[in-house]
């Protein structure tokens, strides 16, 4: 009797383990900046968004929160990101608490429409992951020594490998819960009911 209650408790652990898996995933709302949030960064710390862009992962379907005081944000070309030139937006927000979705894989580029704030370090790069792909160690991010104005440091187009896509992994765990749950039922109704 008591291998049997260990073997159930076992069993129990892991089918709450792969429906805690299965349900990971989703599109998600990232707050630029965390509690910095979309402001010009402290002087000799012109890296504060591209360290935070670099501590997380993007997909398609999430979303960017700018949160700010007096100032804007705007999403612009990759020209405009380096040249610091707010003149041809692509998008731009200026009421405190805008949220950006990312619709498609690639990079997005975000400056403040205040040149003096952009120039100041207040811009922010975002990759967003290929559905099937996964980015390997680097994110689109500023290099430390870039200068306001140097295009010649623009990030490049960075390897992808397929072996830590979330999006592959949700749907992999999706489909080991499907077969996983119905197979861990089967047993705990065979070690229930046994004569």
């Amino acid at each position: 009797m008591m291998k049997m209650t260990s073997l159930l408790m076992i069993i129990l652990l892991c089918i709450q383990c792969a429906v805690m898996v299965a349900s990971e995933g989703g599109p998600r709302v990232f707050k630029v900046g965390d509690e910095f949030q979309w402001k010009v960064p402290l002087q000799n710390d012109t890296s504060v968004y591209s360290r935070w862009a670099s501590t997380n992962r993007f997909h398609i379907g999430d979303s960017l929160s700018f949160v700010y005081d007096k100032d804007s944000v705007m999403e612009v070309e990759k020209e405009g990101f380096y040249h610091c030139n707010a003149s041809d937006p692509i998008t731009a927000f200026d009421n405190g608490n805008s949220t950006f979705i990312l619709d498609r894989p690639g990079l997005f580029y975000f400056i403040s429409g205040s040149d003096s704030h952009c120039t100041s370090g207040q811009r922010l790069i975002v990759e967003v992951m290929h559905i099937h792909h996964h980015h390997s160690n680097h994110h689109a991010s500023l290099p430390p020594s870039m200068s306001p104005l140097s295009p010649a440091s623009s990030p490049s187009s960075s390897a992808f490998d397929s072996h830590d896509d979330p999006a592959s992994s949700s749907a992999a765990s999706s489909l080991l819960a499907s077969f996983f749950l119905p197979f861990a039922a089967l047993l705990v109704a065979l070690f229930c009911f046994r004569p």
